[in-house]
């Protein structure tokens, strides 16, 4: 399994309900908007980013990625990055994990 973490963002003007709509969306396709870290603790990450397991090719995840939102609102913003070793400090803690 490769691990990617996805960014989404748009231009201009977002509308009110176009993360929480793209947030429903990806969640059925096991993207997430939270990353677990190395004791199972669950942390949320910054709106428009995202957490993915798979073995699809990065192009095929920012493909993927790209139809979604532009389905959602014009013009979005799509990058993906493999990685390997993540670190992060300040995230709010998922209640529960």
């Amino acid at each position: 399994m490769v691990n990617y973490i996805i960014r989404v963002s748009y231009p201009g003007a977002v509308n009110s309900d176009t993360f929480d709509r793209i947030n429903v969306e990806l969640a059925k396709f096991n993207v997430a908007g939270a990353i677990k870290a190395d004791d199972n603790k669950g942390y949320y990450l910054p709106q428009g980013e995202y957490c993915y397991s798979g073995n699809e090719t990065i192009n095929e995840v920012r493909d993927a990625v790209f139809r979604l939102a532009s389905s959602i609102q014009a013009e979005p913003q799509v990058l993906v990055l493999e990685v390997t070793t993540l670190s992060w400090a300040g995230f709010k803690l998922v209640e529960g994990t």
